[in-house]
């Protein structure tokens, strides 16, 4: 009689703290640290819009009672900063040169 060809156990080296036979996997790592003394929850579902948040998230008109509404156009560039870097980069070089003419 002939005997079905076996698998090789998986691979384990010998030694005293090898476990004697195939090989086994270790328990899969906590995907949350429990501390002693404190209480562990039940796991949460997770969320899932109601039918009427899905349907209030879609493109729509946005402004439904107001049919004539025309959005204002748009706010013109604020360039406050671009004026205050060049009065800044003149001043300081009105300063050095009247520093230079005294100085000289």
């Amino acid at each position: 009689m002939s005997q079905p060809p076996s698998r090789p156990a998986p691979y384990a080296p010998a030694g005293p703290y090898a476990p004697a036979g195939p090989a086994v996997q270790p328990p899969a790592a906590p995907t949350q640290v429990v501390f002693p003394g404190q209480v562990q929850l039940p796991p949460q579902p997770q969320f899932t819009p109601t039918p009427q948040q899905a349907a209030a998230t879609r493109q729509g008109p946005l402004a439904s009672g107001f049919p004539h509404y025309v959005s204002p156009p748009p706010s013109p560039v604020n360039r406050t900063g671009l004026y205050v870097g060049i009065l800044v980069c003149v001043l300081t070089l009105l300063f050095a040169v009247i520093g230079f003419v005294l100085v000289g």
